[in-house]
């Protein structure tokens, strides 16, 4: 879903002129170094490093003898729409506009985040579509034309998160498992399935099964090369079980491994 609803790249201008023009999507794009003169329909903008800025589709605009480089996203406005509507439980909320600038610490950190994941190209479409979901309901609740007290209070019983739980727990550990899949086990919209979660059990639906995972690997450490572990566990490549795994335990596989003969 991703790959059709999104486009990403790092770029950068030298000294460039861009007539006015609109996108059909939205677009933001985060600057890290240099200097963008910018226009839309109301205001002329001088922008530096750390500032998300934001073109709402259709909106006219253009650029003016500038150098600048960036970090873009480009999300056209069904997937936007999808998660509005999905928050507010309302589905005559659409085409919501986002500030043009967007200057939070927070935001930014949500922002690069995603972009980091969608470069690295990770196979692991729940962190994805998680980090995607959150940089998304932050933004609409602080920096657009929705309001924050319209978001709809939808809750689950820990009874819901158990059966949520178990699924995870017991599906194929070489399966992809979605964001949506185990939302759908309760009913309940994964936009609002991840606070639940969290709020029950303290960690988000990726951090658990990246412990899971961590914990199958060392089931197989002794009997089996990094490289079949990875796969049999789930994870996207060796490189990233490494990493995963250090997060948790503070060594590698491989030390572990060693340990253990």
């Amino acid at each position: 879903m991703l790959n059709k609803n999104l486009s990403f790249i790092n770029n950068k201008f030298e000294n460039i002129n861009l007539n006015k023009h609109f996108h059909e999507e939205y677009s933001f794009s985060l600057i890290y170094d240099g200097n963008h003169l910018y226009q839309n329909e109301k205001e002329k903008f001088s922008l530096g490093s750390g500032i998300i800025q934001v073109v709402n589709p259709y909106e006219i605009h253009s650029t003016k003898n500038s150098s600048w480089s960036y970090l873009n996203i480009m999300l056209n406005k069904d997937l936007i729409n999808d998660i509005n509507i999905n928050l507010k439980q309302n589905d005559n909320i659409k085409d919501i506009l986002f500030n043009s600038l967007i200057e939070d610490k927070i935001a930014v950190r949500l922002f690069y985040k995603l972009f980091i994941l969608l470069k690295n190209n990770s196979k692991n479409s729940l962190e994805i579509d998680i980090s995607l979901i959150e940089f998304f309901e932050y933004i609409i609740k602080h920096h657009s034309s929705s309001k924050i007290e319209s978001f709809a209070d939808i809750t689950c019983s820990k009874k819901d998160i158990n059966i949520a739980l178990e699924y995870m727990n017991d599906y194929l550990k070489k399966d992809d498992i979605t964001l949506d899949k185990i939302s759908a086990q309760i009913g309940i919209s994964k936009y609002h399935f991840i606070k639940e979660f969290k709020k029950h059990i303290g960690l988000t639906p990726n951090q658990y099964l990246q412990i899971k995972k961590t914990n199958w690997s060392k089931e197989l450490i002794k009997n089996m090369p990094l490289s079949h572990i990875a796969y049999e566990c789930g994870f996207s490549d060796q490189s990233y079980m490494i990493k995963v795994f250090k997060s948790f335990y503070g060594f590698t596989p491989s030390k572990l491994k060693k340990i253990i003969i």
